[in-house]
């Protein structure tokens, strides 16, 4: 039964390393957003860099990799 909390655990950090606003950045606008605005890979630069659909799916992407 271990390995089944090893392989939860290995799964969360996985989809944990996963940056939805640079993904969505490069998509939307053709550009990494940590070399824009703030400098920051978060929501909130996407938001000011790239735009309202941009920020939006990457605030959904991030809320479901926490739930």
């Amino acid at each position: 039964m271990a390995w089944v909390y090893l392989v939860v655990c290995l799964v969360a950090y996985l989809l944990g390393s996963i940056s939805f606003s640079v993904i969505f950045s490069k998509k939307f606008a053709g550009f990494d957003v940590r070399d824009k605005g703030s400098k920051n890979a978060g929501t909130t630069n996407v938001l000011r860099t790239v735009g309202k659909r941009a920020a939006l799916f990457t605030l959904l992407c991030d809320i479901a990799k926490g739930v």
